[in-house]
């Protein structure tokens, strides 16, 4: 009797720590710092400084009773960063941003536990926009991402905090070189209201 209790509580706590994700939509902004990298070893050349960026977007949690679900949508950023190099002492370097705009599509795994607690991540599908003239290489390509979070529902609304990590166009399909070309990692913060349906 001692075991057939054990195990009852035990199937309780497991529906309680993850409970059923209902469809929702979210509309989300996120803060962000991206930092152009070499994806491999590379001598000389400019460097970068992250410069603080926005990016705003919809985000698509599909409904399942399974701990794991599906989250994805279509999001817009527009990244800042400047150029930083090593000059002669005494010379003045000017103020030099560079600017990156990014469509991404993410398919990520969502897994939700201890209720208000979630784990994102997957794929990344990037088109850039309006390429402006950069060293840069284009971030058209599939990049990956990863975050953690915490989420609160009441009643069909729904909001949610997700730092984040991502590599975009980390595989790129824009024709360059796989050894030397450059890719964007990005660091930030997520937030995002939605409604459940």
């Amino acid at each position: 009797m001692k075991n057939l209790f054990f195990l009852s509580l035990l199937l309780l706590l497991n529906s309680a720590c993850f409970a059923q994700n209902d469809n929702t939509l979210f509309l989300t902004y996120a803060l962000s710092n991206p930092e152009p990298v070499y994806n491999g070893d590379v001598v000389g050349g400019a460097g970068y400084k992250p410069v603080a960026s926005s990016s705003f977007g919809i985000r698509y949690l599909m409904k399942s009773t399974k701990i794991i679900t599906i989250e994805t949508g279509i999001e817009y950023s527009n990244y800042h960063f400047k150029l930083d190099y090593v000059d002669n002492p005494d010379v003045t370097i000017p103020y030099n941003q560079k600017t990156a705009k990014l469509i991404s599509i993410p398919v990520y795994a969502h897994l939700t536990f201890l209720r208000y607690l979630f784990i994102n991540g997957g794929a990344l599908i990037d088109t850039e926009i309006d390429k402006k003239e950069n060293d840069i290489n284009k971030q058209s390509g599939i990049g990956f991402g990863l975050g953690a979070g915490l989420k609160y529902k009441f009643r069909n609304v729904s909001i949610f905090v997700n730092p984040f990590l991502e590599r975009h166009a980390f595989i790129g399909i824009a024709g360059s070189h796989q050894g030397s070309r450059r890719s964007m990692i990005n660091s930030g913060g997520r937030v995002g209201i939605g409604y459940s349906f």
